[in-house]
Formats: structure tokens, sequence, C-alpha cells
């Protein structure tokens, strides 16, 4: 999978929906970050396996 497709389709996703981008960093092959609020909501080497967008989105609400 490409994480950083993945990073910016989430973006999208969750502008539209809460009206806010973000901050997702991407590095190495196989890491991505996201975080809200300055808060860590998802790391992609730590989880392992990149959640479906509602879940992030459902994260990213919580976290805002």
């Amino acid at each position: 999978m490409d994480l950083r497709r993945a990073a910016v389709g989430l973006q999208r996703a969750a502008e539209q929906k809460f009206g806010t981008k973000p901050k997702i960093k991407t590095g190495s092959p196989g890491d991505m970050t996201v975080f809200v609020n300055g808060k860590n909501i998802f790391g992609y080497k730590k989880e392992g396996a990149l959640p479906a967008v509602d879940e992030l989105l459902s994260r990213i609400a919580s976290a805002g």
C-alpha cells in the first residue's frame, strides 16, 4: 500500500468531515504517523496495519 496516497486521502476526508487537516508525517517506506492537535493518534510502524479511513476519522474526532 502506498502510505503517501493514504495520507492524502485521510487529510481530504478529515477536511471534508471536520474542516481541519491532521498533520501526517511520512518517512521511510512503511512509516506514517498521524497527529491531531499535537497528539499522536496513529503510527503505522507501531500498529503494523492501516485501519479503514472511518476508523481513523473516529480517532480524529476523539482527539479533536
